[in-house]
């Protein structure tokens, strides 16, 4: 497809990019089941992750450059080996904001994104555009953060889906609150959240901002903040608000769990079932 690269603003041939990396979509698959869910309508079976018309071939290739420094130096690190400390360096700021601004980008044609308090957001991402295509620090919005979750030890009995919610599901929102006095870019996969408040007070907790440069990122983590706290707990009613799976689709999932039933038991996505299942129990008892 012809078009204008959204990164470099040149003409070209624009690749089909995906808004969230395709590893992620690739391994919720092999730890989980052949065909993913989407988010707002779980009788939806998908294969991959939403993709647009957005970047060059250049842009393309810095972004995957990044992405697969990220799968390897943290994402499958922590995914399959529990690694709990991480030396980085600047390229996790990239894959970060690159991953945030293509969310961004994606978010502001919503139609939802149009309370003129949020017109701000686009100079959000012509900052983030000038950090991304010409290495120039995002001085105004540079609050980048990030979170890895393990299994829930606890949720309130009014949360039925915390653990499938915080290990399994892959979401992509812009967060604000009534007055939009606070707002941040928010993309979460797997056991990965990425955030980055542009307007309000940033998020209180513990080991979760990401330097630009050569850092470290230890492990536990913790986050002691009403907004950010709320927005997950809201998050998690939506899903268990959702309306449930229907008769026909169940039947496709039972089947699809026959054919390898020990591989599903397993996995990681059973295991965040059983997890939740033991918890409501706990509850109700």
């Amino acid at each position: 497809m012809e078009g204008t690269c959204r990164l470099y603003d040149v003409k070209t041939d624009l690749q089909k990019s995906h808004i969230i990396p395709k590893f992620a979509f690739d391994y919720m698959k092999k730890t989980g089941g052949r065909f993913l869910r989407g988010y707002e309508n779980l009788d939806k079976r998908i294969q991959d992750g939403p993709k647009k018309h957005l970047l060059s071939s250049k842009a393309e290739q810095e972004f995957s450059r990044r992405e697969r420094w990220f799968a390897n130096k943290i994402f499958f690190p922590y995914l399959n080996e529990n690694k709990q400390e991480f030396i980085y360096d600047e390229n996790f700021a990239y894959f970060t904001i690159s991953v945030l601004w293509r969310v961004l980008l994606d978010q502001l044609e919503h139609p939802t994104i149009s309370n003129p308090k949020l017109d701000f957001l686009n100079d959000v991402q012509e900052e983030w555009k000038g950090f991304l295509a010409n290495s120039i620090y995002p001085i105004n919005y540079d609050n980048i953060n990030v979170m890895l979750t393990d299994r829930i030890i606890s949720q309130t009995p009014k949360q039925r889906n915390s653990d499938l919610y915080m290990s399994r599901v892959i979401d992509a929102t812009i967060i604000t609150n009534d007055d939009c006095s606070t707002v941040a870019v928010y993309v979460k996969f797997l056991r990965f959240i990425f955030w980055s408040v542009v307007k309000g007070n940033p998020t209180n907790g513990k080991n979760i901002k990401l330097n630009f440069s050569k850092s470290k990122l230890t492990l536990p983590q913790s986050i002691t903040d009403g907004f950010f706290g709320g927005f997950i707990y809201n998050r998690i009613k939506e899903i268990d608000a959702k309306s449930k799976i229907s008769d026909s689709q169940q039947q496709k999932i039972v089947d699809e769990i026959v054919k390898n039933e020990l591989d599903f038991f397993n996995s990681d996505a059973a295991k965040a079932m059983l997890n939740d299942y033991k918890l409501n129990n706990k509850n109700i008892g």
